[in-house]
């Protein structure tokens, strides 16, 4: 295999060495064309038999370890397809996104307006992706994403900004996350996103709870990678270690209860 698929491979065993994530991290490519797809890659309608959301294939690569190639045909999400550009945005599309808006994640029209100017798009660029779990990966990902926990997430943050400084912002609607704010803005601004995983990937995508997750541009994947190792050096851990070092403070209040509670029965020592 191609030494720069080594080195992605590292990075994906180190990422799970001091984060211990529950599922793969995973490599996402963004393609132009067919022949950036490798052989044995999954098709949702021409392997699954079903045409279905982006945030779903995250789900099944971070989670079977497969590798899953999505183009305009697979993806039925008419978020998503407006997002990445394979649908026009007419004005019947954006009625129907304010319809969909309003009662819901809107109270108005004029509300539902307001998030248009926040949003990260494609113009067709890219005909598709290809997702592959980062420790095997068949791509050199663009951006690579891995669902965890917000302690995990803080490891990531503290990584980065160990070797950059200053403080990273993010921004969070609720909704539109791993596709969005996981590939689309992480790509444009080259910076991670702390992303809150909305409706969509919990309902579709399959994210539970407890989940958040955070993607990283190919960039700035060695700069994670050493600001992990740095600060794992330095004593920032997860799991994150609990201080134990000290006495229970209840035991005497808790000796005078079992004294009264006997009634002067107890033995004297």
């Amino acid at each position: 295999m191609s030494e720069s698929l080594d080195k992605y491979w590292d990075y994906g065993k180190k990422l799970e060495q001091y984060l211990r994530p529950a599922t793969f991290p995973i490599a996402i490519k963004l393609i132009k064309n067919e022949n950036d797809i490798p052989p044995n890659s999954r098709k949702p309608q021409k392997d699954l038999k079903i045409q279905n959301f982006i945030c779903q294939n995250f789900s099944i690569v971070r989670r079977y370890g497969w590798t899953v190639a999505i183009t305009e045909e697979d993806c039925v999400c008419r978020l998503a397809r407006v997002l990445y550009g394979w649908d026009l945005i007419s004005e019947e599309m954006t009625e129907w996104g304010h319809q969909f808006n309003i009662g819901l994640y809107a109270k108005n029209l004029e509300t539902s307006k307001k998030l248009q100017k926040h949003l990260y798009t494609f113009n067709n660029e890219y005909i598709g992706l290809v997702i592959s779990p980062l420790t095997r990966t068949k791509v050199v990902p663009d951006v690579v994403q891995i669902y965890c926990m917000p302690a995990q997430a803080m490891r990531l943050t503290q990584a980065y900004l160990y070797m950059e400084g200053g403080m990273l912002e993010f921004t969070d609607a609720g909704r539109m996350g791993s596709c969005h704010i996981g590939v689309i803005k992480t790509f444009q601004t080259n910076k991670p996103q702390l992303v809150i995983l909305g409706n969509g990937d919990r309902v579709w995508g399959g994210a539970e709870d407890h989940e958040v997750m955070y993607s990283i541009p190919r960039s700035k994947l060695d700069i994670i990678i050493e600001g992990l190792e740095a600060t794992h050096s330095a004593g920032l851990r997860y799991p994150i270690p609990k201080y134990m070092n000290y006495k229970p403070g209840f035991q005497d209040a808790f000796r005078k209860r079992a004294k009264k509670r006997a009634g002067g029965t107890l033995i004297k020592e």
